[in-house]
């Protein structure tokens, strides 16, 4: 096929042919294309002259396909198939100039904090796109890095992982344990770490900050790791698994909070204030902002949801 026949070629083309090689009728096929016979006897006979080949056969009960017309089919229909897919994924992308953000959002985050800002910030923009991705710390903070995503709500990464990002602090919060209602631990006023060594311990996934700050307090507390050790960060599994067990988790406070206030979980009564630390939002620092810390370019969507996160902070503060 030529290139100059080639540019000839439209969509047109392709759907009559293969409406045509559907009904093996071009009557049937004129009028599953909204249009006449003779249209369609044109539209094809244009197809072979581009094409350079015969591609319908006339016979007295319909048509029949050439080998050329059958190759062409096999691939016309993936070509159709192909474009309807990409034309439905354009349309289910936001505007150019439509409100939307994506945050990376840590489990502490993810359980209260930023679904009530979500919800509030709907109810003032309800056009506003609102992507939220999980993972690990060091994960989000290289989606962040690499543009993937506008910001990161949880606990202040590693010195390592915060090179050209900037980070705001909110608040600061301990680790909890907790445990579901009933458990033998949760009725003890003083319960000792020596309790917990015949329960499953569920720890966030080694490497992360998190599990950094929960094996220097029990290493400072003169406590060994059990045997019945489960690692995870997802929070719905670690609640199904305490539902069903006798399993003490080790959680951000911000994770558990709402569950504890509804009743789900039960905190066990072990001072953990040494594990406290700081909460925030995390973001690209821009080229001129130097070392102090300050937020780097938003989109308007980052920056309406950091404005009610802000507000709804300072509302528990007050």
């Amino acid at each position: 096929m030529s290139a100059m026949n080639f540019g000839r070629l439209k969509m047109r083309h392709l759907q009559c042919l293969v409406m045509v090689a559907q009904e093996r009728n071009l009557v049937r096929a004129a009028k599953a294309l909204s249009l006449t016979q003779p249209a369609v006897s044109k539209t094809v006979a244009e197809l072979e002259e581009i094409v350079g080949r015969q591609l319908l056969l006339r016979r007295r009960r319909g048509v029949e396909l050439t080998p050329a017309a059958e190759v062409l089919v096999r691939h016309a229909v993936s070509a159709l198939r192909g474009l309807r897919e990409g034309l439905g994924l354009a349309m289910d992308q936001p505007e150019a100039d439509q409100l939307r953000v994506a945050v990376g959002a840590l489990p502490n985050m993810a359980g209260e904090l930023l679904p009530q800002a979500v919800a509030q910030l709907h109810a003032a923009h309800p056009a506003l796109r609102v992507r939220v991705v999980s993972g690990t710390n060091a994960q989000l903070m290289t989606q962040l890095r690499q543009g993937e995503i506008d910001l990161v709500l949880g606990r202040l990464a590693q010195a390592s992982a915060m090179a050209d990002l900037a980070f705001e602090h909110l608040y600061s919060e301990p680790l909890r344990l907790v445990v579901r209602p009933g458990h033998p631990l949760a009725s003890l006023r003083k319960p000792t770490l020596d309790a917990l060594a015949d329960c499953p311990l569920v720890l966030p996934v080694s490497g992360t900050l998190i599990r950094h700050t929960a094996d220097a307090f029990l290493i400072a507390q003169g406590m060994a790791l059990p045997n019945q050790l489960v690692e995870a960060t997802d929070t719905s599994f670690v609640v199904g698994l305490l539902q069903r067990s006798d399993a003490v988790w080790f959680a951000p406070q911000g994770a558990v909070e709402g569950l504890l206030a509804r009743g789900e979980l039960q905190r066990v009564a072990i001072d953990t204030t040494s594990t406290e630390g700081p909460v925030g939002l995390t973001v690209r620092r821009t080229v001129d902002a130097g070392e102090g810390g300050e937020l780097g370019e938003l989109t308007e969507g980052a920056r309406l949801l950091i404005e009610e996160i802000r507000g709804i902070v300072r509302k528990r503060k007050a």
